[in-house]
């Protein structure tokens, strides 16, 4: 069974006659609830296996702290500073059979040239988690991909099917109303203001089309990996 979580720990992770409370995979008994589940957690609900006393490597991986260098997205090299700044929770990630890919909101470039163009996707199984807050615990979430197309990404809490084609068109009309208006307009609603900034920068028919597609799940993606203005 491979899980976001089984992919996040690699080569570290321990299968076993148990079962994770929070992501569901076999593992062993080095880890138990008693450790990782608080008891403010409020996502009873969504764990997996909730009869479960133990938890998994992967997932105990991902709830603590930092321990070591992380690898970006971009090929960089994050050198680790302190145990609480490298949480993992502070980051979105890509994640592979082989490889942990950390990544910030200054990284949506790389990223939304990938998620964009089948070439640049990895092989699945693979797992994309987007963190907006920074503040909730999303890798045990995760789905996982089994294809190229159709795939799911996680944005936050809410898992969002991508093809890349689709996607590509619905960030080209993203794109343009960002650069010219702005990344709010994507996001706050079509006001009286946005409406009279669109038809000064010439994009009122561009505001029109996004109004009617805001509500679909593509165009919040989309939102989220639109450039700024005038960029």
């Amino acid at each position: 069974m491979i899980t976001a979580s089984t992919l996040f720990a690699g080569e570290r992770h321990k299968t076993g006659s148990q079962r994770c409370y929070y992501c569901g995979a076999p593992c062993d008994g080095t880890h138990k609830t008693r450790d990782y589940v608080k008891k403010t957690f409020t996502n009873r609900d969504i764990a997996k296996f909730p009869a479960s006393e133990h938890v998994c490597e992967g997932c105990a991986m991902s709830l603590g702290d930092g321990w070591a260098d992380m690898e970006m997205i971009d090929g960089s090299v994050k050198a680790f500073t302190t145990p609480r700044s490298m949480a993992p929770r502070l980051y979105s990630w890509l994640i592979t059979a082989g490889r942990r890919l950390a990544f910030t909101k200054a990284h949506v470039p790389v990223v939304r040239g990938m998620l964009t163009d089948e070439e640049r996707l990895p092989e699945p199984p693979f797992a994309w988690v987007l963190a907006d807050s920074g503040q909730k615990q999303l890798i045990f979430r995760a789905p996982v991909a089994r294809s190229k197309r159709g795939f799911p990404v996680l944005l936050e809490e809410e898992e969002i099917r991508v093809d890349p084609g689709p996607l590509r068109a619905r960030l080209a009309l993203a794109g343009y109303i960002s650069r010219k208006i702005g990344k709010p307009a994507l996001t706050g609603g079509a006001g009286i203001k946005t409406y009279i900034a669109a038809q000064k920068a010439g994009a009122a028919r561009e505001l029109d089309e996004w109004a009617r597609l805001a509500h679909e799940p593509l165009s919040r993606l989309a939102a989220w990996l639109a450039p700024p203005k005038d960029k």
